[in-house]
């Protein structure tokens, strides 16, 4: 099952049951903020759903704050990334053309003469 089903199988279930709350809870709740002389009533549903929306972003907030090393590594990453891409196309453009390259040496060409002298049995 894709994720995209899982999270509305989630999702719309809570939408629901934030709907049914919200009318069921229209009355009025006074808020009063302590050492200033004001006094708000607000509905009960607003109070309760704000602070869980207040939540929610207070909780991707520090999320987001706490991946900040990840998004900095991946950013140094990214730029020496193109550092070696650059470089690598500098050496190939330094490269003489392909039919000027000499093959590979074999394993016969490699050994030398005066090594092959100090064998046992050696010519």
């Amino acid at each position: 099952m894709p994720v995209r089903h899982l999270s509305w199988l989630i999702t719309a279930p809570l939408t629901l049951l934030a709907i049914v709350f919200a009318v069921s809870n229209r009355g009025d709740v006074p808020i009063s903020f302590w050492p200033l002389p004001f006094l708000v009533n607000i509905p009960a549903f607003a109070l309760v759903l704000g602070s869980l929306v207040a939540g929610f972003l207070a909780g991707g907030l520090f999320a987001w704050a706490g991946g900040r090393r990840q998004r900095r590594a991946a950013r140094a990453e990214k730029i020496r990334a193109a550092a070696l891409e650059k470089e690598l196309e500098t050496l190939r453009a330094s490269l003489p053309a392909a039919g000027a390259v000499s093959p590979p040496m074999t394993v016969d060409a490699r050994v030398s003469k005066p090594l092959m002298s100090l064998a046992p049995g050696g010519r």
